[in-house]
């Protein structure tokens, strides 16, 4: 039999023997660190996308064109030169980010080719994020980078996502913008796309535009 003046200290009935608590202290306050660290972590990369996303609404708004590219490739023929106009407009309830985009055939406004939204976000994930969104009466909106207070009017039930368009992911290099869709195979339209300050250019197909102003 145990000599009853040796036997151990009993437990307190709150829980593990003192000696353990510090120990169990320091693991929770580890962790609370590390999750201190990884959240501060977290913000500040949405706070530098942010910044690059400001970067990039400075840079892509403008008017471009392909007609060099057109031009280098003869059996295309005159009418495969396009002109793009890029211009931000109001429509917070898509993002702070939303810009208007008409293409229509260089030198002919009147044959107008497309009409989009580009509308960017920085996703919680800290990543800069590009969805194309159509017009459900595109003639309304038409010319709308000539006037973009008709956008005033704008409302949810004006726009919807393209059918199948590509979502890309935009990051900051150290000459360009570039942008990538995460299944290119399985999406419609561009699914890369560079920005500089010289132009824009979308692949697939390749479609190179020259800044003109």
């Amino acid at each position: 039999m145990v000599d009853a003046d040796r036997r151990l200290p009993a437990p307190p009935p709150g829980g593990a023997p003192p000696a353990r608590r510090p120990r169990r202290v320091a693991l929770a306050l580890c962790c609370a660190v590390a999750l201190a660290c990884l959240v501060a972590g977290c913000t500040n990369d949405v706070k530098l996308r942010k910044a690059e996303l400001q970067q990039l609404a400075t840079l892509i708004p403008g008017r471009y064109d392909n007609r060099e590219q057109a031009g280098a490739a003869p059996e295309a023929g005159a009418d495969a030169a396009l002109e793009l106009n890029i211009v931000p407009i109001y429509a917070p309830f898509l993002s702070d980010h939303v810009f208007y985009v008409q293409e229509n055939a260089f030198g002919d406004p009147r044959r107008v080719l497309s009409q989009r939204l580009f509308v960017f976000d920085v996703s919680g994930d800290a990543a800069i994020l590009q969805r194309v969104l159509g017009f459900a009466e595109p003639n309304r909106w038409r010319d709308g980078h000539l006037n973009t207070d008709l956008f005033k009017g704008l409302m949810t039930q004006d726009v919807g996502v393209a059918a199948g368009a590509c979502r890309l992911e935009w990051t900051l290099g150290a000459e360009a913008f570039t942008g990538k869709a995460a299944s290119p195979g399985t999406c419609i339209g561009a699914s890369r796309a560079e920005l500089t300050g010289r132009g824009l250019t979308f692949a697939e197909p390749e479609l190179r535009f020259i800044r003109r102003r």
